[in-house]
């Protein structure tokens, strides 16, 4: 093994030992985000709609809604440990559950790997004047957008695509749509050699 391969590794047990405390949570969560059973599309779906309901209808100013989100974060950093302790005593940690919870660890390494590439890319690393002009064009269309639509409509939007996320991935619903754009990409260019002919 190579010294990167060995401190991945490294970070992997550790970031697996930090969670450790949270797995009954990280496994049935990602149960209910990969949509295990039929509903679970809907439940989440339903869930982020009535919570981003509640937050219009509160219309709470932006310090009093970090405030709670901070209080909600360190609350349930607190009482999930807990809990899970609580609810199951570990006797009925199986292996399948285990082998779960490592490929979700493996996954949140590989997301934090790439954020922290992308930021050492964006950041640290001598960038050519097209990648900064591209860079700004998209930061000030992203503003321009944020400016004609509402701020709480296009979170609950970037929230909706990324709480389905896994569950679409999981059910395969790219794959298919990928399959059947290319498919029609295809006839049409086989139909337009044709007629070249």
């Amino acid at each position: 093994m190579t010294t990167s391969q060995v401190d991945q590794k490294r970070a992997l047990i550790k970031l697996k030992h930090d969670l450790e405390p949270f797995r009954n949570a990280i496994v049935s969560g990602y149960g209910v985000l990969t949509w295990e059973k039929q509903y679970y599309a809907g439940v989440v779906f339903g869930a982020i709609s009535i919570i981003y309901l509640l937050l219009w209808y509160m219309d709470l100013s932006f310090i009093t809604l970090f405030s709670l989100l901070a209080l909600l974060a360190f609350f349930m950093d607190f009482v999930i440990p807990m809990l899970s302790r609580l609810v199951s005593n570990g006797g009925n940690w199986d292996g399948e559950q285990e082998a779960k919870f490592e490929e979700v660890c493996g996954q949140l390494y590989n997301i934090k790997s790439s954020i922290i590439d992308w930021y050492d890319y964006l950041f640290k690393e001598r960038k050519p004047t097209m990648v900064v002009i591209i860079i700004s064009l998209g930061l000030l269309v992203l503003a321009w957008i944020g400016a004609i639509i509402n701020n709480l409509l296009l979170m609950y939007c970037a929230t909706v695509l990324v709480a389905m996320w896994p569950g679409l991935n999981e059910k395969d619903v790219f794959k298919s749509l990928t399959q059947k754009a290319s498919k029609i990409i295809n006839d049409k260019i086989q139909y337009g050699k044709k007629k070249l002919q």
